[in-house]
């Protein structure tokens, strides 16, 4: 597996573009997207390999090694993180057989996006299945070499069911050249993740290049039965960390200078505002220590072998959701301190609330989210079947 060593070298790369990701961010805003010549460099550097199993040619990180991948990349610019994160959400990859990993994952430099919005339909034929749809808000489609599509299945005109008799979803990996992707990506916040529709009209999609999370792993190892949900969505929580960070980095590089209206006083003086800032730092950093701590107890629980409980990956989105929370938090306590430079977009302080205000409205981070983590709490089943 990969070393502890490699894992840093990894982190050292994404630290060692922070001069490149600042010189690109205007860009980045403009275009509504990454650039092509970037995301290449991202994808050279390995980061859209992080979470790939060895086996296929990724670096196999463990899920902390690539949270701070992704905290790292988001305190220069959020839609960069977002981009990697959801260019490493290989949901099903275990479940991939050999020959499928290889057609889709031999170019190191092969860039996957994702939807996992069951918006398609896949009807089964012979060898495959006929794939049709239209999925919103598939970020890093424009980079990316490949999407793969959650999909309805369907055995001529009717839905094929699960054992317990609900409709089956299946992953689907579609070349973006089989794809039309529909430029809808107008927004305020994470506005360069270029997060535009994808459509697909009856593309043949071979039986190998489809998987579900019901397929039995096909590799061995016991980390591969660390479930995906919770492998994912904490990746998320250590993006809205790092976005917190950097703004509070930004305020303390502001404060040094500036001098708010009538006071003879610099910012980092003002008692009030020494107050604001220690509150944010404060409340990023013990979020992120809960969200780091409840991913480590599952993973470690895994890897030795264990089943990943029920109230540890209930545990695992709790802390999620609270990294979130806290950011915006720590965010908006940074945005008040800095008065009215936080209303300028050439101020990071004004593109870190837009990004991690953005944020709030993924579901990963529904409100429902935190009523079964509540239900697990209180002993009761949980109702997402995601847990």
């Amino acid at each position: 597996m990969i070393s502890a060593q490699s894992g840093t070298s990894v982190l050292d790369a994404a630290r060692a573009l922070r001069p490149r990701l600042l010189d690109e961010r205007d860009r980045i805003e403009v275009n509504r997207r990454l650039p092509a010549d970037l995301a290449k460099d991202l994808a050279g550097a390995g980061l859209f390999r992080l979470s790939l199993p060895q086996a296929y040619g990724g670096l196999d990180l463990t899920p902390m090694a690539s949270m701070e991948v992704f905290e790292e990349l988001a305190r220069t610019d959020a839609s960069v993180a977002w981009c990697v994160w959801n260019g490493n959400a290989y949901w099903t990859a275990p479940q991939l057989s050999e020959t499928a990993a290889k057609e889709i994952f031999s170019d190191p430099s092969v860039i996957v996006a994702n939807s996992t919005q069951p918006k398609g339909s896949a009807v089964a034929v012979e060898g495959g299945y006929r794939v049709s749809g239209h999925w919103t808000l598939v970020s890093g489609c424009q980079i990316s070499d490949w999407i793969q599509l959650t999909c309805l299945v369907y055995d001529g005109d009717g839905p094929r069911l699960t054992a317990a008799g609900t409709p089956q979803t299946r992953f689907f990996f579609c070349r973006t050249d089989d794809c039309e992707i529909v430029d809808t990506w107008i927004a305020g916040g994470l506005r360069g993740t270029g997060s535009h529709d994808v459509v697909v009209r009856d593309v043949l999609v071979p039986d190998r290049h489809a998987s579900s999370f019901m397929d039995p792993p096909l590799l061995a190892d016991p980390r591969y039965r660390f479930p995906s949900w919770t492998r994912e969505i904490p990746g998320g929580g250590a993006i809205a960390l790092g976005i917190a960070r950097g703004a509070i980095d930004a305020l303390v590089g502001l404060a040094r200078a500036k001098r708010p209206e009538r006071s003879a006083q610099t910012l980092s003086e003002d008692r009030g505002a020494q107050a604001r800032i220690a509150q944010a730092d404060a409340v990023a950093s013990s979020a992120r220590l809960f969200l780091f701590d409840a991913v480590t107890r599952l993973w470690t629980d895994v890897a030795n072998g264990g089943e990943p409980s029920i109230e540890g990956r209930a545990r695992v989105r709790l802390a999620s959701c609270h990294a979130l929370s806290s950011a915006v938090q720590a965010v908006d306590l940074v945005y008040l301190t800095g008065g009215a430079t936080s209303l300028y977009t050439s101020s990071p302080l004004e593109r870190a609330f837009r990004d991690v205000h953005a944020m709030t409205q993924h579901i990963a981070v529904h409100p429902r989210v935190m009523e079964t983590v509540g239900r697990v709490l209180f002993g009761l089943e949980p109702e997402s079947p995601v847990f």
